[in-house]
Formats: structure tokens, C-alpha cells, sequence
């Protein structure tokens, strides 16, 4: 919470300005039929239940704050030639990276945050050999949605630079508009997993995502999480070059 405090005192910026945000990860998983809100309680999330959430550890409040659900998945991994013959259409690995930054205290300050995640963007961009201009599908960790924002602006997903994702989560961010942020719903929209962001990413470029399909063209995709101190990052590909 200390950073995010430092970011809005840095970039003029507060906490409600996440509403828009929130309520759009609650309606993406609403669309994700394995979800746990799809599932289990699929009334719909809004700006008012946002703003008026009980607080956590301000400024984080109950629905910043992801579900623990019970869950599990499975990711069938094998080489480009083979995946030839499957009978879903192939996503490509282009690249991968991992980030374990050293914090000088238990507390992130966010000098620190932005520089790790800015340096795992970079890896991936690198490993990948793509540019912020080349991903189509993004989907970062939400798990605590005050992160998200370091994640965003660190890709530089659609030109939003340091400072900039409060402005940007006031725009379309829904899964037919131009910016289709997390389509996947998340862990915040659909409970605590950290995998929904690579379930969606694969599904996105495969063209089955069903009515979380994005509008945009969809042939690249990146995913990962979880801390700006650390995590494990993927960018997808239709083609494997």
C-alpha cells in the first residue's frame, strides 16, 4: 500500500480512480465460465460496490484484493512440429522471463517497483522480439489491482507510459472496446489462480475465447505475475517466428 500511496502523491492520482478498472475485470469474469463469480455468484459489480468497499489496509480495500478458490489446470506443452497436427490451432511460445528484485526493506518503495518491472518488460521484449506496439492480448497480474498499473505502464501496452494508467483505466477497457484490459477477468474477476491471464491469452489467439473474444486483432499475447518484486512472464504468438 505504501507505494501505491507514493505513486498517487507522485502522478497526482487516488485510489477511486481504480473503479473503472475493478468493474471491468468483475464483468470479464462474469465471461469466464470456469470463474468462480461466473459460477457462483454472477449478479453484476458496480462502480458504487467499488467505491464503497470495506477497507482492507487503506488504501486497499476488500475487492482490490483477489478470492482463494480451489482450482487447477493443465497446459499441454510440445514442440512446434508437433503442434502442427493438433486438433486445436497452435500458440507459439516466443518468449519467456523471470524477475526477483531485491527490496532494501520489507517495504517496496516505488523507485524500486517501477524499476522491476520495467526490467522484466524488458527481458520479455528482448527474449521475444517484439516491441510494446507488437502485443495485441494483455494480461497482467490483478491479484492485488493496485499492482496492475506498474505492470501496464512498465509494457507500455497501447502508449501508456509512467503515470498514465489512472487516465487509461477511464477509458473502453472492455473486451469489445479498443482496449481490452485483462479480458481474461483475472484473479480479481474470477478468483485467486494466476493462471486465468494464460488461459485467456491462449484461448484469445486459438479464437475460443467465446464472448471474452477481443475485438482487436489478436495474434500476440502477453501474460504473468505475480509481485513487481518478482514473477514469471510469457508472450504468446500465432506464429513461432
Amino acid at each position: 500500500g505504501a507505494g501505491f500511496v507514493e505513486y498517487c502523491n507522485k502522478y497526482g492520482t487516488n485510489h477511486d480512480r481504480l473503479a473503472p478498472f475493478v468493474v471491468n475485470l468483475r464483468a470479464n469474469g462474469l465471461l469466464m465460465p470456469e470463474g468462480y463469480y461466473a459460477q457462483n455468484r454472477p449478479e453484476p459489480f458496480t462502480v458504487d460496490d467499488y467505491l464503497n468497499s470495506r477497507w482492507i489496509s487503506k488504501p486497499m480495500s476488500m475487492n482490490d484484493c483477489d478470492m482463494p478458490i480451489q482450482n487447477a489446470v493443465c497446459y499441454l506443452l510440445t514442440t512446434a512440429e508437433r503442434a502442427k497436427d493438433m486438433k486445436q490451432k497452435p500458440v507459439y511460445i516466443l518468449g519467456h522471463a523471470t524477475h526477483n528484485g531485491k527490496a532494501r526493506s520489507v517495504y517496496q518503495t516505488l523507485e524500486e517497483t517501477e524499476n522491476w518491472t520495467t526490467s522484466v518488460a524488458n527481458k520479455l521484449y528482448e527474449a521475444s522480439g517484439l516491441s510494446p506496439a507488437d502485443v495485441d492480448v494483455f494480461n497482467a497480474y490483478d491479484g492485488f489491482t493496485l499492482f496492475t498499473q506498474y505492470y501496464l505502464e512498465a509494457f507500455q501496452w497501447h502508449g501508456v507510459k509512467r503515470g498514465e494508467a489512472h487516465d487509461f483505466y477511464q477509458e473502453d477497457l472492455s473486451v469489445k472496446g479498443p482496449h481490452p484490459l485483462l479480458p481474461s477477468g483475472g484473479n480479481n474477476g474470477s478468483g485467486r489462480t494466476r493462471y486465468w491471464h494464460y488461459t485467456d491469452c491462449i484461448q484469445q489467439l486459438q479464437g475460443r475465447a467465446g464472448p471474452r473474444q477481443v475485438n482487436i486483432k489478436a495474434e500476440t499475447a502477453v501474460a504473468g505475475g505475480p509481485l513487481p518484486a518478482g514473477g514469471n512472464w510469457m508472450m504468446f504468438g500465432t506464429s513461432p517466428d
